[in-house]
């Protein structure tokens, strides 16, 4: 009996335990509207403000006609007429709210639809009045410029109202301008922080910030998110990402250590995900060189793929190319060619049933030629610097830890070209030992993928540096012979000098760890007394992301010289070749040396020899010049 009665006591503690597990959960966007003002009817227009300077000004109606049908109906499918604004000339236009209560724990909503073109000409600003004073919550023109806007589309703003907590508050749009640019306003409402809201609205591609509200000692949990990415979770407050329109299931089980997932809660359509007009956005082609002056740099009569980086799930796409072959496309990810050297133009524009978009890029391609080439992106320019690493002097140039060369990796090119010059950018030159030699080399990659052999070489001493504290110059290394490359190939600088005094600087381009990171650098071996060595060895730079501001000049465009028309016989003994020089022979008067591409890359006159060190390894032709007669022949390097 006693036994009994134990076991009968010992499943009524573990039932009241797992009953004190419960599962609950909220999220951040989780809210209440308590004001709204959608200007659908006269009367709810009505409750607002409007001051007048002309007679295109605020007015309840449908959208104006420069917007087609891109209606707030789209964004919520009840929405008749919004507050719209025609641009006219000298307009100062204001509509004001009504006095609203904010309550702890609110945000302003609104949508706006304009075209970023005409902003500039004009524009509105909104206030928040309490009383006599008002404070600007949002400057239109501003924030298209912060937030590199294209569009015309609808935009949600959000505003954390938490300073007004407790206040009353009025909200003023106020347009200026002078021939500037249509308006319409629309969606605008107060919502206040709500756990026990039964459902969440956002737009496709927005997060969801979900909050594990649970009771008891929870010890075990997984969330699933239907729709969402990630799917599921294990964390107590994960963020999650809504890229499709829908409604989606929310479920969260917890338990703890005697009987996991004992307590289940499950929100049928909690997270409801609105569909919205895309943002349309240019993807250049990844095999394209990234430029300081173009966004992509590609040879002509070379296919190329563009990428659609799109959000708001487009459906239809048309691409137009100037330039180019095709010259329309219809495909999300269309590949076309150039057949001529120039610099071209492209625009996207996307579309799906809530609206399109368009992303412009104005000469934005160069095709053929010869232009700079880095591993910088063309919005990363402005963010260029150095790493300075404290006492022990700086990453990529002077610096106390026995790195004495860097090199930043470049990918094959698409078709053959050649490098007749670096430009290098340095954010510091202080060079107290000025004679010091600075060597920038190309070379090619080894079977490790690091940086090998030296094919083409230039110096300058420390003092001839190039820098400018008011703006970005670069310090050009010229080579003696263009360099061909046909390959993945490396660029390095080294011989910085680190004497008291020196100070030299590469600038460079940092990210975030895991992201791109294209440098390397060459550290010495150290002996058991941690001296440095004359030996060491590569390393890529895995401990940060970083590209140096390192651009060699390449040259799609290479003439050949028309060797194949040189009549070919058996050269004797006319040329000698001892693996680093070609020597002229048995009564030789000149010799020439080409690549395998038919440029002439060396000659020599009255029997002196020709040096191919430094170029690179492969097949060349050498041609002999003896009685009148051209005889050639083949050496390998």
């Amino acid at each position: 009996m006693k036994k009994t009665l134990l076991l009968s006591a010992c499943a009524l503690m573990m039932t009241v335990a797992n009953a004190q597990v419960t599962a609950a959960f909220s999220a951040d966007e989780a809210m209440t509207s308590y004001y709204t003002q959608g200007w659908d009817t006269q009367a709810e227009t009505d409750t607002w403000t409007y001051q007048a300077t002309s007679s295109s000004t605020w007015q309840m109606g449908a959208m104006p006609p420069t917007y087609g049908s891109v209606s707030f109906s789209t964004i919520d499918a009840n929405s008749t007429n919004s507050l719209v604004l025609n641009y006219g000339s000298n307009q100062n236009e204001t509509a004001t709210s009504p006095e609203i209560e904010i309550l702890p724990g609110s945000m302003l909503e609104f949508y706006c639809y304009a075209n970023a073109g005409y902003l500039v000409f004009g524009a509105w600003k909104l206030y928040a009045i309490e009383g006599d004073a008002s404070t600007l919550l949002l400057d239109q023109f501003n924030w298209a410029q912060d937030n590199a806007y294209d569009g015309a589309r609808w935009v949600k703003y959000d505003i954390d109202l938490a300073a007004y907590a407790g206040k009353t508050v009025k909200f003023s749009f106020v347009y200026t301008g002078d021939y500037g640019e249509d308006e319409a306003i629309d969606g605008f409402c107060i919502k206040q922080a709500d756990s026990d809201a039964t459902s969440i609205t956002i737009n496709e591609g927005e997060q969801v910030h979900f909050r594990d509200l649970s009771s008891g000692d929870v010890v075990y949990r997984k969330w699933t998110f239907q729709g969402g990415d990630p799917e599921t979770s294990t964390e107590a407050n994960p963020v999650v990402t809504y890229n499709t329109a829908g409604e989606y299931t929310v479920t969260l089980e917890v338990g703890d250590e005697t009987s996991p997932a004992s307590n289940t809660l499950m929100r049928e359509a909690y997270v409801i995900v609105k569909a919205q007009a895309p943002d349309a956005l240019i993807g250049m082609p990844e095999d394209a060189y990234l430029s300081p002056y173009v966004a992509a740099f590609v040879p002509t009569e070379t296919e190329v793929q563009f990428r659609d980086l799109s959000t708001g799930n487009p459906t239809e796409w048309a691409w137009e190319f100037s330039g180019a072959n095709p010259s329309t496309s219809n495909e999300q990810n269309p590949i076309v060619s150039y057949p001529n050297k120039g610099t071209y133009s492209l625009m996207l524009t996307a579309s799906n049933s809530k609206g399109s978009d368009q992303d412009v890029m104005l000469y934005a391609v160069q095709a053929g030629g010869a232009q700079y080439i880095w591993n910088i992106a063309p919005e990363e320019n402005s963010n260029l610097s150095a790493i300075e690493l404290g006492w022990y002097g700086n990453y990529a140039g002077t610096n106390w830890l026995g790195m004495t060369e860097f090199a930043e990796h470049f990918d094959a090119p698409l078709a053959t070209g050649e490098i007749s010059s670096v430009a290098v950018y340095f954010d510091k030159t202080t060079a107290a030992t000025a004679d010091a030699p600075i060597t920038v080399m190309v070379r090619d990659a080894d079977e490790n993928g690091m940086p090998g052999n030296v094919i083409a070489s230039a110096t300058l001493k420390a003092s001839e540096l190039v820098y400018d504290a008011s703006t970005v110059v670069e310090t050009k290394f010229n080579f003696e012979q263009p360099v061909i490359v046909d390959k993945e190939f490396f660029v390095s600088i080294g011989g910085f000098p680190n004497n008291n005094g020196d100070d030299i600087a590469l600038l460079l381009m940092r990210r975030n760890v895991g992201e791109k990171s294209t440098s390397y650098h060459y550290v010495l071996d150290e002996d058991e007394n941690y001296n440095y060595l004359e030996t060491g060895q590569w390393f890529k730079n895995e401990d940060e992301a970083v590209s140096l501001a390192i651009a060699p000049i390449l040259n799609y465009d290479i003439t050949p010289t028309g060797i194949s028309n040189i009549e070919t016989k058996s050269t004797g003994q006319l040329v000698g070749w001892d693996g680093k020089q070609v020597t002229p022979l048995g009564g030789a008067t000149s010799i020439a040396v080409y690549d395998i591409n038919g440029r002439c890359v060396a000659t020599s006159q009255a029997g002196k020899a020709v040096s191919l060190d430094g170029m690179s390894r492969g097949i060349y032709i050498v041609t002999a010049n003896c009685g009148g007669k051209t005889h050639t022949t083949k050496i390998a390097k």
